[in-house]
This record gives structure tokens, C-alpha cells and sequence, in this order.
């Protein structure tokens, strides 16, 4: 456990000070569009759309997942989210190939800049740090609305085939 909290804390460290220094040299109110996504974001639910509407937990996530969408004033966002059934490693200090893929399918996260584009409800995540390598470089377009204090994020990549769209609520 110490050794994935340590993992942790050094991948995300390094970008929550880049975020802290760039907070630092922008001026406040400089982007007054970030302003209701600013903090942290707890994950409510995740759910694939089928294209007749149908809604399913999601297949990777399971029906309870767990995580955190944190927006920065400076522009910076970190995501990461699980399924928190994964199974444990047998060795808690280190995950055969098999654990360590395992754990990969039920886990996703990402940080980088993020822009919001107020007339389209569309928000930006540029990914610079990622678990999938195939996302490094790339943006993320979500559909965003707000519903009371919560927040939801729609799109239609990384679907599997019988699918439309889904939906992340925090």
C-alpha cells in the first residue's frame, strides 16, 4: 500500500507544483469561464449509453466506481478514477504482469491544461500525463452540465462497439 501511495504521490506531485507556479504568474479572474469547475470533483457514476438509450454501469468502472476530477484556477485538471473491486495484489509491494494489467482495466487517469469553450458547454482536457500512452498529446473533448452542485462530463471516445456515448457524474 505504502509503495502505490509513494507511486502516487510522485506522479502527481510534479504537476500540482507546475499548476501551483503557473497560479502564481496568472493574473486572478483571468478566465472567469473556469470558475464553476474550480476544485475537487467526487465521481457520483459512470454510465455507457447503448444507441436505443439503454443505460449500463460502466464496463470498466463496474456500478460503484470511485474517484476525483480536480480543476485548478490556473488552468491545470488531474482525473483518476477506479473500479474498487480490482483485486489485490498478492505481493501488496509489487503486481505480477497479470495484477499489474488487471489493475490497469479497472483504473483510468489523466492531468493536464483544460480549456472551456462557454458557448459550445464544451471543456478541453489536453492530456500531458496519462495511464493510457495513447491519450499522451491528445485532447479531450467533454459536453459539460451543470445540475444542481453536480457536474456532468459526456463524450463518445474510447466506447466500446454497441455503444453511443456515455456519462461521468461527480
Amino acid at each position: 500500500m505504502l509503495n502505490r501511495l509513494g507511486f502516487l504521490l510522485v506522479t502527481l506531485l510534479p504537476i500540482h507544483v507546475h499548476a501551483q507556479t503557473a497560479t502564481q504568474t496568472k493574473s486572478p479572474g483571468a478566465h472567469a469561464e473556469r470558475e464553476p469547475f474550480i476544485g475537487a470533483w467526487r465521481v457520483v457514476s459512470i454510465s455507457d449509453f447503448r444507441p436505443d438509450g439503454t443505460e449500463v454501469p460502466d464496463l470498466y468502472m463496474g456500478p460503484n466506481p470511485m474517484g476525483l476530477l480536480i480543476y485548478d484556477a490556473s488552468g491545470y485538471m488531474c482525473n483518476g478514477v477506479m473500479n474498487p473491486s480490482r483485486t489485490k495484489w498478492a505481493n501488496e509491494s509489487k503486481g505480477t504482469k497479470e495484477e499489474l494489467a488487471a489493475a490497469a482495466a479497472g483504473y483510468d487517469s489523466y492531468c493536464g491544461p483544460y480549456d472551456v469553450d462557454e458557448q459550445q458547454k464544451k471543456i478541453v482536457h489536453h492530456v500531458r500525463v496519462g495511464l493510457v500512452p495513447n491519450d499522451i498529446g491528445t485532447d479531450l473533448v467533454r459536453t459539460y452540465a451543470f445540475d444542481g452542485n453536480r457536474l456532468k462530463l459526456s463524450g463518445t471516445e474510447g466506447l466500446l462497439p454497441g455503444f453511443k456515448s456515455w456519462t461521468f457524474t461527480f
